[in-house]
């Protein structure tokens, strides 16, 4: 059996932000396998190493070298290579040269283009070694981050600077050099508990070593469990239980090499803050875990991971406790200080804050917002109480960034507003209508719920996405700035989480009017953005609404294919109306979960025979379109059959429908595929007498509408069709 080969790959860095580490290790990994290519085949790589100072990968059971090659490389034409004596030319002796072997080596190998002179070669695969000495640095080079840094005076671009490498196959340094660090077997440690360096003699020893001399858990999965277990530890000590946070928890984990903590308590009298803010202070600005007791109510402790093993002297938790303390007071100082205004009465204060340099103030937001808010809580048919809630909590929505809360904690803005609202007795829907119309704030968030305050949260978005397309300000490649994307899907998620139906389209319309009176104008270029057309003098224009349809389309494709929906069902559905989200997604589903059925398949290929002969006919002027069926020029048989059960299926896909049963009504199209597949086999659409040819085209137009009711079938991908063909198709050509 072949030589098995062990590497480990270790680049030290300074302290890699913790959301990037993940990622860079998934990126370095298969960027390593893919440069190994068959040396890996059989390999085993594990991600699971790494930590804020180090991005590391482990392979196993790689290939010890290359396969020997053997290749025939050809050369120029026997003519151009021998003279009329057979004397080799000056090319054939290039050609030779070129490829290090003798002219008398040379075969004649018959070509398409002819006789040509061709050189057989063996080529001596590379050693593994070898392989990642040239690899490892170009996969280095080529990863990206969110953030980069610069450093020195040569221009280096990496993560964080890096500080050395270690890079051993089995007992072998690979060598190489990356940002000026020249590979080796030495490591780093723990800053403070075993800094190092520490050399390396093999692979396999490199956990184990650096766990021993380094005070190091470099095993991600070990210092999850470690931290989570002392966690929960420190929690049952103070009396009560650890809150479930798996994402500080994740977070954490990237943040220490060494997993320890320490436990502190804040007073009693904090706790009559509100939770969010307690958490907020807690979480996102100081990274700790907190405890609650068996109802789940915060108690007044917390727990802050060390970057040391210990906190003996207890000055770590006092620190950390001081620093609480402080932040707590100026937390309960804006509290009380921001229930001496209603949100009312900040409403005004609204108009001295920018909502952007070209769009105006907030003020002026709100007032759309409501009136975005009135319309849709009248399309969703909402009461005159939960619509008045939704006027209320538009017209508050925005009031809290005038509070000093908001102004300390920014990521509060709408839970600030909810709280107050609730303080100052508006009610409940009101207050959650303004808590959550920020909601969802990212791909996985929870949405607001149905009624007012998913009207608020679309009137918001809506608005949004309106004048910032009307100004131009639109996304470009992946830069985002307005967070327009987020603000798509998010009305759309709003509407499909809740299985709520309603058109966006006289909303949308309604919002691009708004910010049309307003006087929002685009300064965009529109060969930069989607939404171009051509305006009369041959300048490019840009045409807002037509660019934010499509944004939004594109925004649902997304949405459909991430569900698991095939790309060319998701073409169907939003070939007949996307602009209620929620019946398109369930069209969505519906039909891909019958593409598996034989009449699904045979249809989708009769529906592109029909629209191919539906075209062509137009082409040649021998199709009108929009032009009835005459009933008495179809014959009895096959014709009469086809149209009756055209009749029938379209009473009966209507009524599925109507009843959201689109499964239901897809299956009852598909089952029209024995008449078609009769109609096709017996009948000559193209007959000779025009008056014929003109019903039978009628009766296609027919049928074509059918099947592209709920879903375009034509758009469905069959077996055996080529890309181009489906392009073809889809073309009508």
């Amino acid at each position: 059996m072949a030589e098995r080969r062990s590497l480990v790959l270790e680049v030290g860095c300074e302290e890699i932000p913790a959301p990037m580490i993940p990622k860079a290790l998934d990126d370095l990994s298969s960027g390593l396998l893919e440069a190994l290519g068959p040396l890996a085949s059989e390999a085993r790589s594990s991600k699971d190493l790494g930590g804020p100072r180090r991005l590391v990968v482990s392979i196993a059971d790689l290939k010890d070298r290359e396969e020997d090659r053997e290749e025939t490389v050809t050369g120029p034409p026997r003519s151009a290579a021998f003279d009329a004596s057979g004397q080799p030319t000056r090319a054939a002796l290039g050609f030779a040269k070129g490829q290090g072997v003798e002219v008398g080596d040379l075969k004649i190998v018959g070509t398409a283009k002819g006789d040509v002179i061709a050189a057989r070669k063996s080529t001596r695969g590379r050693s593994t070694r070898d392989v990642l000495a040239s690899g490892i640095p170009a996969v280095l080079a080529a990863m990206r981050f969110s953030k980069m840094m610069r450093w020195g005076d040569r221009g280096r671009v990496f993560v964080r600077p890096v500080r050395w490498i270690l890079a051993l196959l089995d007992a072998d340094v690979v060598p190489f050099e990356f940002m000026g660090v020249t590979s080796g077997r030495l490591t780093h440690g723990h800053r403070f508990l075993g800094p190092g360096p520490h050399e390396i003699a093999r692979a396999a020893d490199y956990e184990m070593a650096l766990e021993r001399k380094g005070r190091v858990t470099v095993r991600i999965a070990d210092r999850r469990r470690i931290l989570l277990d002392l966690a929960e530890a420190e929690a049952k000590a103070a009396g009560g239980r650890l809150r479930p946070d798996p994402g500080l928890i994740e977070e954490l984990t990237f943040l220490t090499e060494h997993p320890a903590v320490t436990r502190g308590s804040f007073p009693q009298e904090f706790l009559a803050l509100p939770d969010p803010v307690l958490m907020t202070t807690m979480r996102h600005h100081q990274k700790y875990l907190t405890v609650e007791d068996a109802s789940g109510r915060l108690r007044n402790s917390f727990i802050a991971v060390l970057t040391t093993d210990n906190d003996a002297g207890g000055l770590i938790r006092l620190g950390n406790e001081w620093v609480l303390r402080a932040r707590l007071a100026d937390a309960r100082f804006f509290f009380e200080e921001d229930r001496k205004k209603k949100l009312e009465a900040r409403v005004d204060d609204l108009q001295r804050v920018s909502f952007h340099a070209r769009l105006g103030s907030y003020t002026q937001k709100i007032e759309r917002m409501q009136r975005l808010a009135r319309t849709a809580a009248a399309a969703m048919r909402l009461s005159d109480e939960e619509s008045a809630d939704a006027q209320k909590a538009a017209l508050l929505a925005k009031a809290d960034l005038t509070t000093g809360m908001v102004g300390e904690f920014p990521e509060l803005q709408g839970v600030m507003g909810g709280i107050y609202a609730r303080l100052e007795g508006l009610g409940e829907r009101c207050a959650r209508s303004i808590e959550e119309h920020y909601l969802p704030l990212s791909a996985d968030d929870r949405v607001p719920v149905a009624g007012a305050p998913a009207v608020v949260a679309i009137a918001d978005k809506v608005d949004t996405l309106a004048v910032c397309f009307a100004a131009g300000l639109v996304p470009r490649g992946s830069a985002d700035p307005y967070a327009l994307r987020r603000a798509a899907q998010g009305v759309l998620r709003t509407l499909i989480d809740n299985g709520v139906r309603f058109d966006l389209q006289p909303l949308l319309d309604e919002a691009l009017a708004m910010a049309s009176e307003a006087g929002f104008q685009s300064q965009t270029r529109a060969r930069s953005v989607k939404g171009a057309s051509k305006t009369g003098d041959g300048e490019s224009g840009f045409d807002p609404r037509a660019a934010l349809f499509e944004f939004l389309e594109q925004r649902l494709r997304f949405l459909l294919e991430e569900s698991g929906i095939r790309h060319d069902a998701v073409r169907a559905v939003l070939a007949t109306g996307w602009t209620d989200p929620i019946l398109t997604w369930r069209r969505g589903h519906a039909l891909n979960s019958l593409r598996g059925q034989d009449d699904f398949l045979a249809l989708a290929a009769a529906a592109k025979r029909v629209r191919n002969i539906l075209a062509q006919a137009t082409e040649k002027g021998m199709r009108t379109p929009g032009a009835r069926v005459d009933p008495r020029g179809l014959k009895a048989g096959v014709e009469r059959d086809l149209q009756e059960a055209i009749e029938r299926s379209r009473s009966e896909t209507g009524k599925l429908a109507e009843r959201g049963d689109f499964k239901g009504a897809l299956s009852a199209v598909a089952a029209l595929r024995p008449v078609v597949d009769r109609f096709f086999d017996e009948i000559l659409v193209m007959d000779p007498d025009e008056k014929v040819r003109t019903n039978r085209l009628a009766l296609l137009a027919d049928l074509s509408s059918l099947l592209s009711r709920d879903a375009d079938f034509a758009e469905i991908v069959v077996e055996g069709e080529t890309r181009a063909e489906a392009a073809s198709n889809r073309s009508g050509r």
